[in-house]
C-alpha cells in the first residue's frame, strides 16, 4: 500500500512536528519530493540537512518551480510531499552537466534502472540541457518502465534554477529517482494536443539541430516579428509556450528553442531539414478537454493510490480554470503532488520519450488494487474565460485563413470570451458596446506602439483618422446586429507611420446577446503596394519609370484641352536612337537596358521647365513641350539633346557612341488631336532617320514618301491574301508544373517571295489601317479551329488553341457572329478555343467591350488578356471581366533573375491570378532558368523558344506525334 502526506514548509520546527505527528520516520521506504518555488541555494542546502537529520533513510528529490501543487490546489509556498511505500524501493541520482549542459544518458540509465524498475521521475534544470540525448539514453529498452517529469526555469529575478537530491545540488543538471518493484502498478499518460496558428514557415538553412534561416531570414528576427521582443528575450523558456509545430505524416511534433546562438541562429529540440515547414503551435483546448475526461474515466474504473503530475506553466496562464478543476478531480481519487514546469516528458507515436509542452505528464502508482469509484464524476464546469478559449481555438485558425483570402466571406459565429490568444500573428482586440478597448494581444501593442495602459478603457475611434470614423462606426453597429464585417482601414501607429489593415469584426455573444465586439486585423500594406505597382504597369515603363505610350497620350490630351482654351501651341518631339539595335546585338539586352536607363536620365536632364518625357517603345522616346513653344526654343532643346546623346556611353570599360533622330510636330498646326500630332511627329522622325539620323526634322505636309510606302505595302498585302501567301504558325503552350502540352497559340505569318518574312509588327498595323483586319482575323480564327479539330480527330491530344484578336476586330459588329461561324464550320467545342484580347479594347467602348466578352464567355470560350502589364488593365477592371487567362508580357520574363524586380512583378501577377481564379501564362520563355523561376513563382503556363518556336501545321503535327509517343512510353 502507498500512502502520501503533504505539508507547507514554514520552518524546521514545524517540519519536525509534521514528521513526528505522521510517524514518517518509521517508514522503511519514503520518497520526499520538495518543490521549492524560487528559493535560494542556501535555503535548499538547509532543507537537505533538515530532511537528512529527521529522515535519514528517506530519498529526497526536488527542484525550483513556478507553482506548486498541494492537495489539488496551486500554491506559491514551498511544498513537501512524502510518499510512503511498503514494497517499492527507491534509487536516486543527480548528474551535473557542467557549463555546457552535456550529460550522459547511458550513465543515468546504468545508475538508476534495475530489472524491476517501473517508473522514473526526471527533474531537469533548463531547456538548454541536452534533453533529447538524456531521454534517448535513459529510455526503456523494452517498454518496461515509464518516464515522467519536467523542466525547471529561472525566475524573473535571475535567481538560478536548481535540481537536488538528498546530498547533491546542481544549477545545470538533472535529478532523478527510480521506483522499483515488480508488483508496482503504474498508470501514465501525457496529453498533448496542438493546433497550427498563423502562417507557415520554411526552414531554408539548417544543420542538424541548428536553424540558421527561416524564410531566408534569421530565426530570431522571425520570432521577434511574430511573437514579440519579450518572447525572444525570455527564450528558451518562452518557447515552451509557443513552440514551432512540425507535422510529419499524421503526427504533430512540437519543436522547442533550446539555445540562442550567435548571428540570430537557434538550436532546437530536434533535427530539422532544409525544406521542412513549420507553424507556430498552441494547445487545442477542446481536444485536451475531451482527452482528459477519457483518462479520468479510466482512473474511475481503476483508481490509483497516489498521483504525480507535471503541468505545463502555459496551462496555469491560459487555461487556469480548467487546470485547477483537473487537479481537484485527481485529488478526489487520491493525493496529488507536482509542480508547473517549462516542458514535460511524454511519448511519441512510436512510444519513445520526448519533450512536450502545453500538457500534463501524469504518473499514477499503486501497490494494491483499489475498487472502482462509484460517485466520481469526471465533469468540468468551466468559467466563461475557459469557454471563450475553446471558442477562440477555432476562431484563430479561421481568422488567419480568413484574412489571407481577402475576397472570401466566411460565416463564423463565436461565443463570449474574456481572454485572447497571445500568439496570434495578426493583431486581436475586443471592445465593449461603447467601443472602448477591453483587451489587446501583444501583436496589437507591437503593431501600434501603444502600451496596454494607454488603450484599455479608451474609445477605439480616437485612434483612427477622423475621415474614417463614420464608416468604422457603421461597421461597428452592423457587427452588433450579428453581421460579420470586413473592411480595409488605414491606421496610424504611435510614431506616426500609416499602414493599411484588413479588419474583421465579430460580435461577442453570450446566451444570444451581444456583449461586445471582437476584432482581428492583418497588415496588408505590402499587398496594397503590390496591387498599386501592378496597376501602375499600365501607365509607366518598367525600365525607366517614365510614362508609357498610353500615359503619355493622356498627358498630351490633357494639355491640348488647356491649350485650346488659352490658344497656346504645344510641341511633340519623337526621338529614336540611331542604330540602337547594334547595342543589343553586340552587347546583349542587359547592356541595352542599361543604356536606355542612362538615355532617359540624360534626356530628362536636358529638358526645360514645363516639359514631359515618356518612353514610347523600345529605344523611342517622346517629349511634350507646354511652355514657350516656338522654333527658337525647340531648336535650342533639340540641339541640346543631340549634344548630350553624342557623349560616349561606357560599358565594361569601353566607350560607345550613339546619335539620335528627332521628329517634331506642333499643335495645332500639325493636328488638333493627340493622335494626329503624334502621327505627324512620327512621320517627321522617319524622315530624319531616312536622312542618315543625328538630325531634327519638323513635320511638313509634303512628307508623302512614308504614305507611298504604306500604299505599296498594302497592295502587296492584298495580293498575298488573294494568293494565299499567308499561313498560320502554331507555338506550343505548356503546363509549368509538369511541363505537358496544354495549348498552342495561332500566329499569322507572311512569307513574301521577294521581301522574305514580313514581320507581323509591320503588316498587322497596316491591315488595321487598310480595313483588312476583319477579313484576316476571320480567316485565322476559322483556320485555327479547323486545324485543332483535325488534330483532335486524329487523336494527337486535346488542348486549346489561342487566337489573337485586335482591338479593331473585336469592336466590329460581326465579330461574335464570326466566332460562332468558325466554331460551327470546324465542329470545334467552344471550350477548346481561347481568344487573346489586347488591354486596349477597354479604351474604345468599355460597356460594349464588357458586353461582348460576357457573350463570348457564355458560349464557353476562354478569354485571355494578352501582354498583361504593358497597357491599361487594373485590378478594378479585372475583377469584373469574365476572363480566364492572363498572359504576362515577355519583357518581364526576359530579364528575370533570382532577385530582379521582374521576379517580384511575375510573382505578384501570379498571386493576383490565383486570387481572381485566373490562369497565368508567361510569354517569351527562352532559358531553363526562367522556367525554373516560373515554377517557383507559381506561374501556371508558359510558352517561348525554350519550348518550341512557332511552327507551320505540318511541323506542329510532327511535334504532337512526338508528344503522344513520349506520353505512351512514359505510361
Amino acid at each position: 500500500m502507498i500512502t502520501s502526506f503533504q505539508c507547507i514548509y514554514k520552518d524546521e520546527n514545524s517540519l519536525k512536528k509534521f514528521i513526528k505527528e505522521n510517524d514518517l520516520d518509521l517508514f522503511p521506504s519514503l520518497l520526499v519530493q520538495a518543490f521549492t518555488g524560487h528559493s535560494s541555494i542556501d535555503f535548499i542546502t538547509s532543507l537537505q540537512k533538515e530532511v537528512a537529520a529527521s529522515l535519514p533513510r528517506a530519498t529526497l528529490i526536488g527542484c525550483s518551480s513556478n507553482g506548486q501543487i498541494f492537495e489539488g490546489r496551486v500554491l506559491s509556498e514551498v511544498i513537501l510531499t512524502f510518499t510512503a511505500f511498503e514494497k517499492t524501493e527507491l534509487n536516486s541520482f543527480l548528474v551535473d552537466g557542467g557549463h555546457q549542459g552535456k550529460m550522459d544518458g547511458e550513465q543515468l540509465y546504468d545508475e538508476l534502472i534495475r530489472y524491476d524498475t517501473k517508473a522514473v521521475i526526471l527533474l531537469v534544470s533548463h531547456l538548454k540541457m541536452d534533453i533529447p540525448g538524456i531521454l534517448q539514453g535513459v529510455s526503456p529498452r523494452n517498454d518496461e518502465f515509464k518516464i515522467v517529469g519536467g523542466v525547471c526555469a529561472d525566475d524573473p529575478a535571475n535567481r538560478p534554477s536548481i535540481v537536488f537530491t538528498g546530498d547533491e545540488i546542481s544549477q545545470s543538471g538533472l535529478a532523478a529517482v527510480s521506483l522499483n518493484h515488480s508488483d508496482l502498478h503504474v498508470h501514465s499518460y501525457a496529453l498533448e494536443h496542438w493546433q497550427e496558428v498563423g502562417p507557415s514557415f520554411e526552414i531554408t538553412k539548417s544543420e542538424g539541430n541548428v536553424i540558421y534561416k527561416i524564410n531566408d531570414k534569421k530565426p530570431l528576427h522571425v520570432l521577434e516579428r511574430y511573437l514579440g521582443k519579450s518572447f525572444v528575450k525570455e527564450l528558451p523558456d518562452s518557447s515552451i509556450e509557443f513552440p514551432f509545430l512540425y507535422q510529419h505524416g499524421n503526427e504533430k511534433t512540437a519543436v522547442y528553442v533550446i539555445n540562442i546562438l550567435p548571428q540570430g541562429a537557434i538550436e532546437v529540440s530536434r533535427e530539422m531539414d532544409e525544406g521542412d515547414r513549420v507553424n507556430f503551435g498552441f494547445v487545442n483546448v477542446q481536444e485536451l478537454l475531451e482527452s482528459t475526461a477519457k483518462q479520468l474515466n479510466k482512473l474511475k474504473r481503476s483508481p490509483v493510490e497516489t498521483h504525480y503530475v507535471f503541468n505545463c506553466i502555459a496551462r496555469k496562464r491560459y487555461i487556469r480554470d480548467f487546470t485547477t478543476q483537473e487537479l481537484a478531480k485527481l485529488n478526489e481519487i487520491s493525493a496529488v503532488t507536482g509542480f508547473f514546469s517549462y516542458g514535460e516528458f511524454g511519448y511519441d507515436s512510436s512510444n519513445k520519450p520526448k519533450l512536450i509542452a502545453h500538457s500534463m505528464t501524469y504518473l499514477g502508482i499503486s501497490e494494491e488494487v483499489r475498487e472502482p469509484l462509484q460517485d466520481f464524476k469526471p465533469e468540468f464546469h468551466l468559467a466563461p474565460e475557459a469557454n471563450a478559449m475553446m471558442t477562440l481555438t477555432n476562431l484563430i485558425n479561421t481568422a488567419s485563413s480568413d484574412i489571407r483570402e481577402l475576397t472570401q466571406n466566411i460565416e463564423v459565429s463565436e461565443e463570449y470570451y474574456r481572454s485572447l490568444f497571445d500568439n496570434n500573428t495578426d493583431f486581436v482586440y475586443s471592445t465593449d458596446l461603447k467601443g472602448r478597448f477591453t483587451s489587446l494581444n501583444p501583436s496589437f501593442i507591437k503593431t501600434f506602439g501603444y502600451s496596454e495602459s494607454e488603450l484599455i478603457g479608451r474609445n477605439a475611434l480616437n485612434y483612427i483618422m477622423h475621415v474614417d470614423r463614420q464608416r468604422v462606426r457603421r461597421h461597428f453597429y452592423r457587427a452588433m446586429d450579428g453581421r460579420e464585417q470586413y473592411y480595409d482601414l488605414p491606421i496610424s501607429t504611435k510614431d506616426g507611420r500609416i499602414n493599411h489593415f484588413q479588419i474583421k469584426n465579430i460580435p461577442i455573444t453570450v446566451n444570444g446577446q451581444c456583449v461586445g465586439i471582437f476584432g482581428i486585423g492583418k497588415d496588408v500594406t505590402q499587398q496594397r503596394q503590390s496591387e498599386k505597382k501592378i496597376t501602375q504597369l499600365a501607365y509607366f515603363d518598367g525600365d525607366t519609370d517614365l510614362p508609357n505610350k498610353q500615359k503619355f497620350r493622356e498627358i498630351i490630351d490633357e494639355h491640348i484641352q488647356r491649350a485650346k482654351k488659352k490658344k497656346r501651341e504645344l510641341a511633340v518631339l519623337f526621338m529614336d536612337i540611331d542604330r540602337f539595335k547594334i547595342i543589343n546585338d553586340t552587347l546583349g539586352h542587359r547592356a541595352g537596358d542599361l543604356v536606355i536607363k542612362e538615355l532617359a536620365g540624360r534626356l530628362g536632364g536636358a529638358l526645360p521647365k514645363g516639359a514631359y518625357l515618356g518612353r514610347f517603345s523600345g529605344d523611342k522616346f517622346t517629349v511634350l513641350l507646354s511652355k514657350n513653344v516656338n522654333e527658337e526654343s525647340i531648336s535650342s532643346l533639340t540641339d541640346a539633346i543631340l549634344k548630350t546623346i553624342k557623349e560616349p556611353f561606357s560599358y565594361n570599360g569601353k566607350d560607345f557612341y550613339m546619335t539620335v533622330s528627332i521628329g517634331v510636330g506642333i499643335f495645332p498646326r500639325d493636328g488638333d488631336k493627340s493622335s494626329e500630332v503624334l502621327r505627324n511627329a512620327d512621320a517627321a522622325l522617319n524622315h530624319a532617320k531616312s536622312r542618315g539620323g543625328n538630325n531634327t526634322v519638323y513635320f511638313s505636309r509634303d512628307m508623302n514618301e512614308e504614305t507611298l510606302r504604306k500604299v505599296e505595302m498594302e497592295a502587296q498585302l492584298r495580293k498575298a491574301i488573294a494568293k494565299n501567301d499567308l499561313y498560320i504558325a502554331y507555338q506550343p503552350i505548356i503546363d509549368v508544373p509538369n511541363e505537358t502540352l496544354i495549348g498552342c497559340e495561332a500566329l499569322l505569318r507572311w512569307e513574301h517571295e521577294e521581301m522574305g518574312s514580313v514581320s507581323p509588327a509591320e503588316f498587322i498595323p497596316l491591315a488595321e489601317e487598310a480595313g483588312l483586319i476583319q477579313e484576316l482575323g476571320k480567316w485565322v480564327l476559322t483556320g485555327a479551329c479547323e486545324q485543332l479539330k483535325t488534330w483532335m480527330d486524329t487523336r494527337l491530344g486535346k488542348f486549346y488553341v489561342s487566337v489573337n484578336v485586335s482591338a479593331i476586330q473585336f469592336q466590329h459588329p460581326a465579330f461574335v457572329s464570326d466566332v460562332k461561324e468558325a466554331l460551327k464550320v470546324s465542329g470545334l467545342p467552344p471550350e477548346y478555343l481561347c481568344l487573346e484580347l489586347t488591354e486596349t479594347i477597354m479604351l474604345h467602348d468599355e460597356s460594349y467591350s464588357v458586353e461582348v466578352m460576357r457573350e463570348l464567355s457564355q458560349l464557353g470560350i476562354k478569354l485571355a488578356i494578352d501582354d498583361f502589364g504593358t497597357g491599361y488593365s487594373s485590378l478594378s477592371y479585372l475583377k469584373h471581366l469574365p476572363i480566364d487567362i492572363l498572359k504576362i508580357d515577355r519583357s518581364f520574363v526576359r530579364n528575370m533573375s533570382d532577385h530582379s524586380p521582374d521576379v517580384a512583378i511575375v510573382q505578384s501577377v501570379s498571386m493576383m491570378g490565383r486570387g481572381l481564379n485566373l490562369k497565368v501564362v508567361a510569354e517569351g520563355v527562352e532559358t531553363t532558368q526562367q522556367l525554373k523561376l516560373l515554377k517557383g513563382l507559381g506561374c501556371d503556363y508558359a510558352q517561348g523558344f525554350l519550348i518550341e518556336k512557332p511552327m507551320p501545321p505540318c511541323k506542329m503535327g510532327e511535334f504532337l506525334m512526338k508528344q503522344d509517343l513520349a506520353a505512351v512510353q512514359g505510361s
